[in-house]
């Protein structure tokens, strides 16, 4: 009998389990199909999951979409919260994964502590970050070589690996028009797509790339998947798509149309990322000075283990929190005292308008001698030239330029190298990484991302509308 009953409540969990299981899956290929359109209710199933589920496999896995969906949403804040809390537990293709976000944002260095440092995709990957950098840098062959020699060790059973990687790269080649103007790459370029036949993303790219396959009854299609996702990234490829098939076709209202809301996006994607790298800065200082307490702790309770008997250890450790206390009182003490001095300091440094009107004047004049074509300029450096602090002018530049810092200085820039290529017939000749030094930009794809956002087009568009 208790035979019969230890078998029946065995073979009952174990029907429970395999349904478990099941149902898991389901919601995982379901996960799989939303993320890219709707990642905000793929999300809502990942919660799910995460909440029902301590296989830690499967936890692992719902960190990892959990971070893609924030990405897909452009909200890098909390991908980034996330990635530093579980980066430590991810397999390979997690930290691929969590790389290439961070590669995104602008992070191009970072060290994961993982294990699987010496794993053959996460070398790949790396090889494929390479090709986008050498498009970066404009090196044509050796990024047409390295991206030749990538898809050599790329198959079908692994390439969901290296989307967003390749996603990346077809963004870069876009931007460098090297599609169109070297036939090379057509082949590389094509292979990718292969991969990505039943994604959205790619499927704009392959019109992007050849124009020649659009349809009227595409376009429908993709604009009513675009009006319904949550995909920002998405919505980005698309609108510099639609950019550039308008300004093709010559159609300038849908062109003006798709331009201010392509900038809107585009500003947006921008401060995300602003301000994700702030907070990447934090979090990482965070971990590692957890890491380093949690360390010199445990260094400290071994070597008190060996040397001190257990009532000597009581006796430090009780001190020790005494001692604790005290800092912590007195830590508060002084955090209060200097909260209190900032607050009077800053009730103290109200400008007014008429040191706001003498600053205007000195800035002007400042405009007139274009003191913004120094690649180094900054608020502090701009502060020290008007004989004034980086809060007056940062407040005087808000006021009456109606913009912060960092958009002043670019606009004029830009405003600058434009009246040189509409007066000066030599720089329609020169070369854009010229003309990106010439305005005071220290990198020339720094000079083309702020132009087109500015301008709604590229340097070379311009100049060749010009010509």
């Amino acid at each position: 009998m208790r035979l019969f009953l230890t078998f029946f409540f065995g073979l009952l969990f174990w029907q429970i389990s395999a349904q478990d299981v099941s149902d898991t899956k389901q919601i995982f290929q379901k996960i799989d199909s939303l993320i890219i359109l709707n990642p905000v209710r793929a999300r809502d199933l990942v919660g799910y999951v995460k909440k029902n589920n301590q296989n830690y496999e499967i936890i692992n896995r719902c960190n990892r979409l959990l971070v893609q969906a924030y990405y897909y949403e452009n909200n890098y804040n909390d991908a980034f919260q996330e990635i530093i809390q579980t980066e430590d537990y991810q397999n390979a293709n997690g930290i691929i994964f969590y790389r290439n976000i961070l590669y995104s944002a602008g992070i191009k260095k970072f060290d994961f502590s993982t294990n699987n440092k010496q794993n053959s995709l996460i070398k790949l990957n790396e090889e494929i970050i390479t090709a986008n950098e050498l498009i970066i840098q404009g090196a044509r062959d050796k990024a047409l070589r390295k991206i030749s020699d990538v898809l050599t060790k790329v198959h079908s059973e692994n390439a969901h690996t290296f989307r967003d990687s390749f996603s990346f790269l077809l963004i870069n080649l876009d931007e460098k028009s090297w599609m169109s103007k070297f036939p090379k790459f057509r082949i590389p370029v094509l292979k990718i797509l292969s991969y990505y036949s039943s994604d959205t993303e790619f499927d704009i790219f392959k019109k992007k790339f050849f124009p020649a396959d659009i349809s009227d009854e595409w376009l429908a299609k993709t604009k009513i998947q675009i009006d319904n996702t949550t995909n920002f990234q998405l919505r980005t490829i698309y609108y510099n798509f639609l950019q550039d098939y308008y300004f093709d076709r010559e159609d300038v209202s849908n062109y003006v149309l798709i331009t201010d809301e392509r900038n809107e996006h585009i500003a947006k994607n921008n401060k995300a990322i602003m301000q994700a790298r702030s907070q990447w800065v934090y979090l990482t200082e965070v971990k590692h000075n957890e890491e380093y307490l949690f360390a010199k702790k445990r260094d400290a309770i071994v070597l008190i283990g060996l040397v001190f008997l257990s009532c000597i250890v009581l006796l430090i450790l009780v001190v020790k929190v005494q001692q604790e206390k005290q800092k912590n009182k007195r830590y508060l003490l002084l955090s209060n005292k200097i909260k209190t001095n900032s607050v009077k300091k800053k009730e103290t440094q109200v400008i007014s308008e008429n040191v706001k009107l003498i600053l205007l004047e000195r800035l002007e004049k400042l405009e007139s001698k274009n003191f913004f074509l120094d690649p180094n300029i900054s608020i502090q450096t701009l502060a020290k030239k008007l004989d004034s602090n980086s809060k007056y002018v940062s407040d005087v530049i808000n006021t009456y330029k109606k913009k912060n810092f960092t958009a002043y200085i670019n606009e004029m820039r830009i405003q600058y190298i434009k009246q040189k290529l509409n007066n000066e017939l030599v720089y329609r000749t020169y070369k854009i990484k010229y003309l990106a030094e010439e305005s005071g930009f220290s990198s020339h794809s720094v000079f083309s991302s702020v132009f087109k956002s500015i301008e709604g087009i590229s340097p070379a568009q311009y100049i060749q509308l010009l010509k």
